[in-house]
């Protein structure tokens, strides 16, 4: 027994000095992290300014004088640096190496929140706490530099290695002080143990009227005592078993009452969560060309008051919606894990989550999107949500939209079972493999891309959620028989002619459902042919000549034989035309003629990398962007189109989307001589601010438009500092991503007429004129407000 309590000693003590050190020392960090915010923010506020103008940088050097005279304990140094990594301020007049900033620099301009971490220098141990300093205007946060500080670790932590050393000490005599009170107690315990055990035995051997003679009130008295007491009901038990089982009945009754009252309670919780999942999934729909239907049947069915309902993780959701200026179909089926009330508390997210992405769609801003990026912004919607989750909850998905007038499908798959494609008569699957995991699942961002297939007339695609295919179809034994054939519903639907309502017949009879079972169907009927029954088609031999005259580089000749035709005319046409254009660099009328090729033909995703090519020929960089990244959505593998959209971005001054579009030619076609000469063009060692989000993943939020709304908000911030030089290089760059807005050119001409340069000013109110005649009013009254103040300012003198 001594050994016995010598471990328990020796387990405890050890772990226990461990636990006070590094729970110590956890609370030093965390007392050093206060202390260090506290500072942190106190000169981010006085800093911020500074930083972003650039001026003198006077209240912060006196800051840190301050901070300097309060002698803080263990801090070495603190310094504050700006994006560029040039340090503005600090407390050691110590000169900082540079290859020490330019080592740590990617790693502070990462950084969001007040972050530490350990370092040693110079065989030094240094606790280092790095703190991003931030403006906040008209709600948006601007990063504009660092502050960094340098504190002794050992000196920190010396205290708490005394204090754990103090501990084993005192342990130790504690050790031999109680292997001494073991000793006495083990002699001490000896006869009522005794004792003890020829009771036990009498016990065992059926005697159950005998009693242990011990009446203490430690612990060996209580256990005798409970001994006894056992003795006692067992006799008792077998005088009165019949009373005792009528007891027992009674009991077994009202916890079954219990048990009733408890379901109803979840009943009224699942019927709750129905009425809140009702109204999410809706086939509101109204396409005449695109007509969807779906079916929903829960596998949990359940009862309340007078309600009969069901509960599950499948949801369908269909709408319409206008984005520039076209009407599209949107359809939704998703599958969430888990059964029940935990199924349906997916799907509840995912539909607030998602209609919630459908209202935002028709403001204005959301109506300018091209359908490739409205799908991943509502990826990225529900992506986000159920990341949130930390992997309890994830969530399977096909959704998509379809041009209700040419039935151009573009849809993603996220680990869905395959879509189906009925036509003529014949079922097969559109996809072959899954390319993205369930929503919820880390790291898919770097894997999106979108799918795309172009509906025929009188085609009908129907997806659907793993119900369709687990179905049990017998038992071996005890054991449930799954169907494991995923061709099998490819038969149904031809057995059904794709009709929802006949092929979930046709499961129930093939066997029973053994999950949620969801059904989303849509057929396409393709009206253009009637609205346009007399479309003038050129003989082949005529086509032939075209496409010889456009290929012999004879352009000129090429448009005259076309023009011969009338109007009306098939896709082809303004194909030829456009090449014919482009060959003449008449580069407006060839836009516009693939403009019209590609709303007759979405599926060539070619034509989205030769209408990119003009809008940059005639220096339209933020449309060339966006079509850019269109088909970059579309086949991220694309090289001639990385290569030109990392050139696009490269002129428009946004160099961290270029870098990771240039980074991923290279890791497809290593020692690709273009994208390498294209890399060494970016010279700048850290990423700006506008550059920030598109280093966050391959697919950003932040379209070529929001980037340009954000850096006008820059330049508002700083004009109504009175900054005007800086406020003038933000308002070049958003020229620079969209040089045909004529606000923007006004705005540019302000600031000019501020910094009393009248000629450039002049030059680019003429330039917005020519745009927009509406400016020459608005110029009129910026001048004759700019001429009353000296006026005002005399009169308050």
């Amino acid at each position: 027994m001594i050994l016995l309590v010598s471990g328990i000693v020796v387990l405890c003590v050890i772990p226990l000095s461990t636990i006070v050190y590094f729970q110590n020392k956890n609370l030093v960090l965390e007392k050093t992290y206060e202390v260090c915010r506290n500072i942190a923010n106190n000169i981010a506020k006085i800093a911020d300014d500074e930083l972003l103008v650039g001026d003198t940088y006077e209240a912060s050097t006196s800051a840190l004088t301050k901070l300097r005279e309060s002698e803080i304990k263990a801090l070495r140094d603190t310094y504050i640096i700006d994006l560029d990594g040039k340090v503005k301020a600090r407390l050691n007049l110590k000169t900082i190496p540079e290859a020490k900033i330019e080592e740590n620099l990617p790693y502070y301009s990462k950084l969001d929140i007040l972050t530490s971490r350990e370092l040693v220098l110079n065989n030094i141990s240094i606790l280092e706490f790095a703190y991003p300093i931030f403006i906040k205007y008209k709600n948006k946060k601007i990063r504009v530099g660092t502050a960094v500080f340098e504190f002794d670790a050992e000196e920190i932590f010396l205290p708490i290695k005394d204090l754990r050393n103090s501990i084993l000490l005192y342990s130790t005599l504690l050790f031999g002080f109680g292997i001494g009170i073991a000793f006495f107690i083990s002699i001490s315990f000896s006869y009522p143990l005794q004792v003890l055990n020829q009771g036990a035995q009498k016990f065992g051997s059926g005697d159950f009227e005998h009693r242990i003679q011990l009446y203490g009130k430690d612990e060996i008295g209580q256990l005798a005592h409970a001994f006894n007491r056992m003795g006692e009901q067992i006799y008792d038990f077998t005088q009165n078993l019949e009373k005792k089982v009528q007891e027992r009945t009674e009991e077994l009754n009202q916890s079954l009452t219990e048990v009733k009252n408890l379901k109803i309670a979840q009943d009224g919780d699942y019927y709750l969560t129905s009425l809140l999942l009702e109204p999410l999934s809706s086939n509101n729909n109204f396409s005449k060309n695109v007509i969807t239907h779906f079916i929903t049947e829960q596998k949990k069915k359940f009862s309340f008051r007078n309600w009969e309902s069901q509960i599950g993780g499948d949801i369908c959701i269909t709408d319409t919606i206008q984005l520039n200026q076209r009407e599209y179909t949107v359809f939704l089926n998703a599958d969430a894990m888990g059964k029940s009330i935990q199924g349906a508390g997916g799907a509840l997210a995912l539909g607030v989550v998602f209609n919630a992405g459908l209202i935002r769609s028709r403001t204005f801003s959301q109506s300018k999107l091209f359908p490739e990026i409205w799908i991943k912004e509502r990826f990225l919607d529900l992506q986000n949500v159920f990341l949130s989750f930390d992997g309890t909850m994830y969530i399977s998905v096909c959704m998509g939209l379809i041009d209700t007038e040419n039935g151009m499908m573009y849809y993603i798959n996220a680990e869905h079972p395959w879509t189906v494609l009925y036509r003529d008569g014949k079922a097969s699957f559109l996809e072959e493999q899954v390319s993205i995991s369930k929503i919820g699942t880390p790291g898919q961002e770097s894997r999106f891309y979108i799918r795309t297939f172009q509906m025929h007339d009188g085609d009908i695609l129907i997806t659907g959620s793993d119900g369709r295919d687990d179905v049990i179809i017998g038992y071996e034994g005890d054991m449930e028989i799954i169907n494991e054939d995923g061709n099998l519903f490819l038969k149904r639907v031809e057995q059904s002619k794709g009709d929802l309502f006949k092929i979930l017949e046709e499961i129930k009879e093939s066997g029973k459902l053994y999950d949620d079972i969801s059904l989303l169907s849509i057929s396409y009927q393709d009206k253009r042919a009637l609205d346009h029954p007399h479309l003038t088609i050129p003989a082949e031999s005529n086509w032939q000549k075209i496409r010889q005259l456009v290929a012999e580089n004879k352009p000129e000749e090429a448009l005259s034989e076309i023009k011969k035709f009338p109007n009306r005319l098939p896709s082809d046409y303004f194909l030829i035309l456009g090449k014919a254009y482009s060959k003449l660099n008449v580069w407006q009328d060839a836009l516009e003629a693939y403009l019209e090729y590609e709303k007759r033909e979405p599926s060539d995703q070619e034509i989205l990398f030769e209408i990119s090519k003009l809008l940059h020929q005639l220096g339209k960089l933020s449309l060339a962007a966006d079509y850019g990244e269109r088909l970059f959505l579309r086949d991220p593998k694309h090289i001639l189109n990385l290569i030109h959209l990392a050139d696009v971005y490269l002129q428009s001054g946004i160099e961290g989307r270029a870098k990771a579009l240039l980074e991923r030619v290279l890791s497809l076609v290593p020692n690709h001589e273009r994208a390498n000469s294209l890399l060494q063009k970016i010279t700048t060692k850290t990423v700006s601010y506008l550059d920030k989000e598109f280093l966050l993943g391959e697919i950003s939020r932040k379209s070529p438009t929001e980037l340009k709304s954000e850096t006008l908000l820059i330049a508002e911030r700083l004009i109504s500092l009175q900054h005007d030089s800086a406020a003038l290089k933000y308002l070049e760059r958003a020229e620079f991503l969209d040089p045909d807005d004529a606000n923007i050119k006004f705005k540019i001409a302000c600031t000019y007429f501020n910094l009393k340069e009248r000629r450039k000013a002049e030059e680019y109110w003429n330039a917005s004129i020519k745009m927009d005649i509406s400016f020459v009013e608005k110029i009129k009254e910026y001048k004759k407000t700019k001429t009353k103040e000296p006026s005002k300012k005399r009169q308050k003198k």
